[in-house]
C-alpha cells in the first residue's frame, strides 16, 4: 500500500488528491485509515502526501503545499511572497509556512481563504518565472514582497540569499524603486540596504540583523586566514578586524543534518573545529560563537560579543596575522 501511495504521488510532483484515490477505488474510510496508520499525511483538505513527507524540511513541505494549492487554482495564478521565496532559496525565517501566498494578475483586491492569501495587483511578464512547471514571481520580487509583509529580518534573510544566488544589487534597487508606493516599503528598503550576498545561511543573515539592531560594527564576512607559510587555517563567518576578533554562527550546517561526518563521527567534527579555533587564536585573534538559541536573545548576545571584542583589542591589538578575503 505504501508503494501505491508513493507511485500515485509521483504523477503529481509529490502529492495526492482525494479525487486520485477515489478514482482508484480507495474510499474515504480507507483514506482516514491510511492517515491514522501514518501511510499518508494530510497537507490540506483533499490533498495528501506519502509518509516520506515527514522527513522533508519545513521549506520542502511548504514548496509541496504551495504547488498543490496552485495546481487546484485557475491557470495564470502565480505563487508569490514567501511561497515563491521559499521555492527560490530553499530557506525561510519569520513567515507562516502553513499559509500559501498567490497573486492574481490584474485583480486589485486581496482576500484570504483556507490558508491561502490571494493578492491582487499588476504583475508584468518580466516579474514571472517558471520553476518545475509552476509560475512564480522572480526571486528578487519574492524577496522584496516577503520583507513587505513579514518585516525587516525576514526580508533581510531572503534578499541576502537571492543576492548570493546571483541576483544583482542593481536589480534589487530597481525593483525597490518601483515599490515606492507599496505599504511597508520602509521595511523593504532597510532589508535591501542591510542585505549581503556573502551570507551563506539563514543564521548568518539573522546575525547581520542582530549586529545592526544591537549597534555592533558590521564585520567583514567569509574571511580566510593563513599561517606564516601560506597554509590556510580556515575561513570564518565574521571578522571585526579593528578589534582583532572573529565570529562564528554555529548552526545545522556544522552540527545538524548537514554535518559532513556520519553520526558516529560527530565528535570528530567538534575536535576539528576546536583545533581550527586554537590555530586562529594563535594568530592573536579572539573568537565568539553563537547559536540559534542565542539569536533568540539578541540584546544579551550582542553585549557578550561586544565585551569579547573589546577584550580581544586589549589583548591582541599589536598582533600580526595573515588574512585574505
Amino acid at each position: 500500500m505504501e508503494t501505491f501511495f508513493e507511485t500515485l504521488a509521483q504523477h503529481r510532483g509529490g502529492y495526492i488528491l482525494r479525487a486520485d484515490l477515489l478514482d482508484r477505488g480507495v474510499s474515504d474510510r480507507q483514506i482516514k485509515d491510511a492517515i491514522h496508520q501514518g501511510l499518508i499525511v494530510r497537507l490540506r483538505a483533499g490533498t495528501y502526501a506519502p509518509r516520506g513527507h515527514r522527513d522533508l524540511s519545513p521549506e520542502e513541505r511548504h514548496r509541496l503545499l504551495a504547488f498543490a494549492v496552485q495546481d487546484k487554482l485557475p491557470s495564470g495564478i502565480v505563487l508569490s511572497h514567501h511561497s515563491a521565496a521559499v521555492v527560490h532559496t530553499g530557506a525561510s525565517f519569520g513567515v507562516d509556512l502553513s499559509t500559501v501566498h498567490v497573486t492574481r494578475r490584474g485583480h486589485r483586491t486581496a482576500r484570504t481563504e483556507a490558508n491561502v492569501v490571494h493578492h491582487g495587483g499588476l504583475l508584468p511578464d518580466e516579474d514571472i518565472v517558471e520553476v518545475d512547471g509552476h509560475l512564480l514571481v522572480a526571486p528578487a520580487r519574492a524577496a522584496l514582497e516577503t520583507a513587505a509583509v513579514a518585516g525587516v529580518e525576514a526580508g533581510l534573510v531572503q534578499t541576502s540569499l537571492v543576492l548570493g544566488g546571483g541576483v544583482s544589487e542593481e536589480e534589487l534597487h530597481d525593483r525597490l524603486d518601483r515599490m515606492a508606493r507599496w505599504p511597508g516599503v520602509s521595511k523593504v528598503r532597510l532589508a535591501v540596504v542591510w542585505a549581503s550576498p556573502q551570507c551563506e545561511s539563514v543564521g548568518e543573515a539573522r546575525s547581520l540583523y542582530m549586529f545592526r539592531m544591537g549597534g555592533l560594527p558590521v564585520p567583514r564576512m567569509q574571511v580566510e586566514y593563513f599561517d606564516a607559510d601560506g597554509t590556510s587555517i580556515g575561513r570564518v563567518d565574521f571578522a571585526w578586524e579593528d578589534f582583532w576578533h572573529l565570529g562564528e554562527f554555529d548552526g545545522l550546517s556544522k552540527y545538524g543534518r548537514l554535518n559532513p561526518y556520519t553520526g558516529a563521527n560527530l565528535g570528530q567534527l567538534v575536535v576539528d573545529e576546536k583545533r581550527r579555533e586554537d590555530r586562529l587564536r594563535e594568530l592573536g585573534l579572539g573568537m565568539s560563537r553563537w547559536t540559534w538559541a542565542d539569536l533568540a536573545h539578541p540584546a544579551a548576545t550582542c553585549r557578550r560579543i561586544e565585551a569579547a571584542m573589546r577584550q580581544s583589542r586589549r589583548l591582541y591589538g599589536q598582533a600580526v596575522r595573515t588574512v585574505i578575503a
